[in-house]
């Protein structure tokens, strides 16, 4: 106890207690102004800023009491009890080290503290309420909303929250809860109120991190086009300024621009962006027409171009429409957008998709698609597009870096979850693929793709084409009229063994009579498959079964010049002087051609498309959906290696490959030179009792009535 009197004697005669509270009424008082200087705009630090600078300073505040004195000659050492009158105060050099060090520790604290921390700019702009009883009012308030999202979307320097997932977020959840989970510093929420031929919009600009209103203003105007727009242009305004956001001469541009000038064609076009974003083959029928009704009423509408372009591709490409009536659309409508407005980044991700898979031009796609994330660094479209171009161009792991972030921007579309998990597939993370495509169920359980990416799965990764079924139904079942899911799941019954049920889902489909052909293959009824595939190929020279169907009836019959031809006209790279550059989009063809070169005499050149094929497949995984499956089985025994081959063989169906078994095992002649071997038998034989095994557990759930029921399309 005697210590303690002593210790608090000793600091009240050093000045110590009277510095505190000096200290803490000084900080107090700092406190408060700070508060005001913030709120009201004058100072950049947070209180938490002020608070820390205070608290740091207050051991420097007593280390200074306690060993100094501040006199009217200046700084002085402080006089130990009973020091006599002789006593030295003049500092010394570890004095003026120690006051040194205290002082470049507080300028340290006060550097770190001064420093602000990066500004996050992102946004997420919620749908704006109907507050009035008109029922147009929803579609209003819809396009007010999509028009300051699409002008935000453009800038650099701003992070924008996708629409896709703002429209899926409970609005009704605390603010701070909505932000964590859309990835967002700043939420936009906004009213709409329409009255006759007025309308009021308010809005206000919540900051997550400070738990603060930014803005708050209101708008009440004309019902017009011009009013709309002014309206936007003020809301946007707003929002950079309070995000602090630095605007290039391009964004500036762009924030002028008036896209149309006729409030009919803008509200077509706005109906079109919505039935667009439901990805069905009903709705983007109606996109396609509703952007049309837009270009009728304004012809130099460049938005409207670009959603006509893209409707038109991804309605093409869900109702496996045909390429020879809709390509030129889509690339008429491209061009147009273009021409209107140089700033699309929309109409030039579209153009890439364009390039990459119908021309096989991967220079300008790659080209476009850059152009396209430059002018809209924002879109989350493009950063998906982009992605499976990457990956279909073997750069898995810059797709999937893109795919992610168009799930950072989008992170509660259903659609963009499902492709990050195919990234991941194409990377063997077949367990972190199938956690993104539940989310996306659990996002919209009306989205077919979540349920068919997990039956791909099953059926190219596990080899469990009963599980394959039951998924592959369920997602039929949320689209009935969309072709493609029943083609898979025709495909599904084939290996399975049952080509009946399988001609039954293709007959659903506008594709029946040209899938005929893998039917009557599967069935050994070899005339009737070849003179359909002969029709096939003139849809499509560049069919990679057709093709390798045709090559087998001519090499059956001798006629292995007839093969050769055939393949130059669909892949014309393959051949000449030139080094064969392989890639995704044609090894499994230049297997198949090996075998026909053969045939011709140009050993040398068959034998280099396999040993380029070979280096291909070594990039690739072997399982799932762009697997390269028992490609490098097939290569051995092409070389003459059929140890290896049955030895690839083995480990393929151990790991889960059973894709197309049946047409590789039973009538590959790439195959031809391991066929009779005993191991090969062997594995035959247990592929077909285990699928056997598999379909009977189908027609089992099927007859329990547990397979989800479809109706007609």
């Amino acid at each position: 106890m005697d210590k303690i009197s002593k210790i608090v004697n000793e600091a009240s005669r050093r000045r110590v207690l009277a510095t505190t509270a000096l200290y803490v009424v000084a900080a107090w008082a700092t406190i408060q102004v700070a508060d005001l200087a913030i709120e009201a705009g004058l100072l950049r630090w947070t209180l938490r800023n002020v608070f820390v600078a205070t608290f740091l300073g207050f051991p420097v505040a007593l280390v200074v009491a306690w060993f100094y004195d501040i006199t009217r000659k200046g700084i002085v050492r402080t006089a130990p009890a009973g020091a006599p009158a002789s006593f030295d105060s003049s500092l010394g050099r570890r004095d003026y080290a120690l006051l040194t060090s205290l002082a470049a520790t507080w300028a340290l604290a006060l550097f770190l503290v001064y420093t602000p921390a990066p500004v996050d700019r992102s946004i997420a702009i919620l749908p704006f309420e109907n507050r009035g009883h008109d029922p147009q009012g929803a579609d209003l308030a819809f396009g007010i909303r999509l028009d300051l999202q699409t002008q935000l979307e453009t800038l650099q320097d701003v992070k924008v929250i996708a629409s896709t997932s703002v429209e899926n977020i409970d609005i009704d959840l605390p603010v701070a809860v909505m932000a964590e989970k859309l990835g967002t510093a700043f939420i936009l929420k906004g009213t709409v109120e329409r009255v006759l031929g007025t309308v009021r919009v308010s809005v206000t600009l919540v900051d997550v991190q400070r738990d603060e209103q930014a803005f708050s203003s209101s708008w009440d105007r004309q019902l017009d086009l011009a009013s709309l727009f002014d309206i936007r242009d003020d809301i946007a305004s707003l929002i950079t300024s309070s995000l602090r956001a630095e605007l290039s001469p391009q964004d500036l541009e762009r924030f002028q621009a008036r896209q149309t000038e006729s409030f009919a064609a803008h509200q077509a076009y706005l109906l079109g962006r919505k039935r667009m974003a439901r990805r069905a083959t009903d709705s983007l029928a109606e996109a396609v027409d509703y952007f049309q009704q837009a270009i009728e009423l304004d012809p130099d509408y460049a938005r409207a171009w670009v959603g006509l372009a893209e409707s038109s591709y991804l309605h093409m490409l869900y109702s496996s429409l045909s390429e020879e009536e809709w390509l030129p659309r889509v690339e008429a409508a491209i061009k147009r957008a273009r021409e209107l407005d140089r700033f699309s980044g929309e109409a030039y991700a579209i153009s890439a998709v364009v390039q990459h898979m119908y021309y096989n031009n991967d220079v300008a796609a790659e080209r476009d698609f850059r152009q396209a994330l430059e002018l809209n660094p924002n879109y989350a479209t493009a950063h998906q597009w982009y992605g499976a171009f990457l990956g279909s161009d073997g750069r898995k792991e810059e797709s999937l870096a893109h795919r992610r972030k168009a799930l950072e921007l989008d992170p509660l579309s259903a659609n963009i979850n499902v492709v990050v998990g195919n990234s991941l597939q194409d990377t063997g993370r077949f367990d972190e693929a199938m956690a993104h495509y539940r989310k996306a169920i659990e996002i919209d359980p009306a989205l077919p793709a979540s349920y068919e990416r997990i039956a791909d799965i099953h059926r190219f990764a596990f080899g469990r084409l009963d599980e394959a079924v039951t998924w592959q139904r369920q997602g039929i079942s949320r689209d009935p009229s969309e072709p493609r899911g029943s083609v898979y799941l025709g495909a599904i019954y084939l290996d399975l063994g049952d080509s009946v049920e399988a001609e039954r889902w293709f007959n659903r489909t506008p594709l029946a009579d040209a899938l005929m052909e893998v039917v009557f293959l599967h069935r050994g009824e070899f005339a009737k498959s070849v003179e359909i595939a002969k029709e096939n190929i003139q849809g499509w020279s560049g069919a990679p079964y057709t093709l390798a169907n045709l090559r087998n009836h001519d090499l059956r019959a001798g006629r292995a010049a007839e093969a050769r031809a055939r393949y130059e006209r669909g892949y014309p790279e393959l051949f000449g002087d030139k080094v064969p550059v392989i890639r995704r989009s044609n090894y499994e063809v230049a297997i198949d051609m090996a075998l026909v070169l053969v045939g011709t005499g140009e050993s040398d050149r068959a034998n280099l498309l396999l040993e380029r094929s070979f280096e291909y497949v070594q990039t690739i995984l072997r399982l799932g959906i762009n697997g390269y499956g028992i490609s490098d089985v097939l290569i051995y025994a092409l070389q003459g290696k059929p140890d290896a081959a049955l030895t690839a063989l083995r480990q393929a169906v151990d790991e889960g490959w059973r894709f197309n078994w049946w047409y590789y095992l039973e009538h590959d002649p790439n195959l031809e030179s391991i066929r009779t071997r005993p191991e090969f038998q062997t594995i035959l034989e247990e592929i077909k009792t285990e699928m056997a095994a598999q379909l009977a557990r189908v027609r089992d759930m099927d007859a329990a009535g547990q397979l989800e029921p479809i109706a007609d399309p």
